[in-house]
């Protein structure tokens, strides 16, 4: 997200104004990330539907692998999804705060990551809703027809099914990149309440070494 004063993205925020301020800006900010993150979002949703598709269209046992390519591709998305949005310049660089930095803010992470993951939750649930009943239909045939049901689904319905995975995984897309802005700040927040404490301390010693 381009942003005009630095200050607002680097200072020291709470966990709660971190969560606040980030959905803020990423609603703020939503038709630039749109613009430029629209392609990506069509192979994201191209990935996820692949694995919808594969337990529901192709065999129940395929589940575990769908799952594990889902998450893959969530992961993925936001890796590169994040380097798009720093080298568009809408994310600014901000500081390293090392390992041990993220580590004495563990906490702050954890608390964070859960709530994003539980709203990410949640609008998910909605997103995903048609694909959970096409799911549920297409699953209640198979059962169907392996107890002697000749009829099963109608052959559209195979390609209702794929729509609905497509555009349910498009909508995914930005929900989960949702999570991005929250983070940022909270790089951001750790990173200045690093440089504090680095500075602080080299003050300390300076002082120590005038007293002795």
């Amino acid at each position: 997200m381009e942003i005009e004063e630095k200050n607002h993205i680097k200072k020291i925020r709470s966990s709660q104004a971190c969560i606040k301020d980030g959905y803020q800006l990423y609603t703020a900010n939503f038709r630039r990330i749109f613009r430029h993150t629209w392609a990506l979002a069509i192979i994201f949703a191209l990935i996820t539907a692949t694995a919808s598709a594969l337990p529901v269209l192709v065999s129940p046992t395929l589940v575990l692998p769908a799952f594990l390519l889902e998450v893959l591709s969530v992961i993925l998305f936001l890796w590169t999804a994040n380097r798009l949005l720093h080298k568009r310049q809408f994310l600014q660089p901000i500081e390293e705060a090392g390992i041990n930095g993220w580590i004495r803010h563990l906490g702050m992470v954890i608390l964070v990551g859960i709530v994003c993951l539980l709203i990410v939750s949640v609008l998910t649930l909605f997103t995903a809703l048609p694909t959970i009943i096409m799911m549920a239909a297409n699953w209640e045939s198979q059962i169907g027809v392996i107890g002697g049901d000749p009829v099963g689904m109608p052959s559209y319905v195979t390609w209702l099914s794929i729509g609905a995975f497509l555009i349910a995984g498009f909508l995914q897309a930005y929900v989960w990149l949702t999570v991005i802005c929250p983070f940022h700040l909270v790089h951001a927040s750790i990173a200045c309440q690093e440089k504090d404490r680095k500075e602080f301390n080299k003050k300390n010693y300076e002082k120590k070494n005038l007293i002795h």
